[in-house]
C-alpha cells in the first residue's frame, strides 16, 4: 500500500522546484493534495498535470506571509477532503539584494521574515487544528543549512531559517499531545537555486555556483529536488518516521560535516 493513501496533504510554495517535487512524491503515494503559491499560471500547470494524473489537488493562488491565504488553504482541505493529515511549509525567498545585515533595507528584511517564518506560523497555527481532529499527522517544515550555519552575505535569509529550525522544534513539544509530529529539512545546494534568486541570475553565474558546490560539498555536486523529497516524505510518513519528532534533518552532501 502506498505511504499516502487516505492522506491529505497541504503544501507551500508548491508550483516549482521542491514543492513541486514533493507534490508528485506525495501524489504518487496516494495522496490528496492542497497546493498554494503565488504564482499563478505556474500552480495551475501544475494542478493540470497531477490531475491528468489521477490525482485529486486543489489550489490556492496566494501569499503565504497573509493570514487569509492560510485560512483559504485550510478551510478548502476541509470543505473538499473533509480532513488535513500533513502540512509541508516549503515557500520561501532568497533575495540577491539580501546580503550583510546592515546592507539590507527594512522593508528587504520584513518582506524576507514574513515569507520565510511568519508564513510557517500563519499555516501552522490554521492547519493544526484541523490535523489534531484528524485523529494527527506531521508537520514538514523547509530550513535549511543556513540555519545552522552562516552563510556569507546571506544574514535575513540565514536568520529566518534558523527561527523556522526553533519553530518547528516549539511546535513538536506543544503538540505532541495531539498526535502531531513536527520536523524541518535542511537543504544545501540544491540543483537550482530557489525561484525568486534564479529569476536575477544569469547562465554564467548558475554555471560558477555549480563549479562552487563541487568544491565545498564532499559528494562533489548540488543535491537533487527529487532526492530531498523523499526525504520530505519520509517524515511526512506515519509509518516510516513516526517516532522523529523535533528533528532537524540535515540533507546537504556533506557540506555541514566540514
Amino acid at each position: 500500500m502506498s505511504r499516502f493513501n487516505d492522506r491529505v496533504i497541504l503544501a507551500t510554495g508548491a508550483a516549482s522546484g521542491l514543492g513541486l517535487a514533493a507534490a508528485r512524491l506525495f501524489a504518487q503515494e496516494g495522496a490528496s493534495l492542497v497546493l498554494v503559491d503565488v504564482n499563478e499560471e505556474k500552480l495551475r500547470a501544475a494542478q493540470d498535470e497531477l490531475k491528468r494524473a489521477g490525482v485529486r489537488v486543489e489550489i490556492v493562488v496566494g501569499d503565504v506571509s497573509k493570514a487569509q491565504t492560510a485560512h483559504d488553504a485550510v478551510t478548502l482541505a476541509e470543505k473538499s477532503f473533509g480532513k488535513l493529515n500533513v502540512l509541508f511549509n516549503n515557500a520561501a525567498i532568497c533575495p540577491l539584494n539580501a546580503t550583510a545585515l546592515i546592507e539590507t533595507p527594512e522593508a528587504l528584511f520584513d518582506q524576507v521574515i514574513d515569507i520565510n517564518l511568519k508564513s510557517v506560523y500563519l499555516f501552522c497555527t490554521a492547519a493544526i487544528p484541523l490535523i489534531a481532529r484528524s485523529g494527527g499527522g506531521s508537520v514538514v517544515n523547509t530550513a535549511s543549512t543556513a540555519g545552522l550555519k552562516a552563510s556569507p552575505r546571506e544574514s535575513v535569509y540565514g536568520i529566518s531559517k534558523a527561527a523556522v529550525i526553533q519553530l518547528t522544534k516549539s511546535i513538536a513539544r506543544d503538540h505532541a499531545k495531539d498526535k502531531i509530529r513536527a520536523n524541518c529539512i535542511c537543504p544545501g545546494f540544491l540543483e537550482s537555486v530557489m525561484t525568486d534568486r534564479r529569476a536575477d541570475m544569469t547562465e554564467e553565474a548558475l554555471v560558477k555556483r555549480r563549479a562552487r558546490a563541487s568544491e565545498l560539498v564532499p559528494l562533489g555536486r548540488e543535491g537533487e529536488y527529487e532526492e530531498v523529497a523523499r526525504s520530505v516524505a519520509f517524515l511526512a510518513s506515519e509509518l516510516e518516521s513516526s517516532y522523529i519528532t523535533g528533528a532537524a534533518v540535515v540533507i546537504d552532501g556533506g557540506f555541514t560535516a566540514i
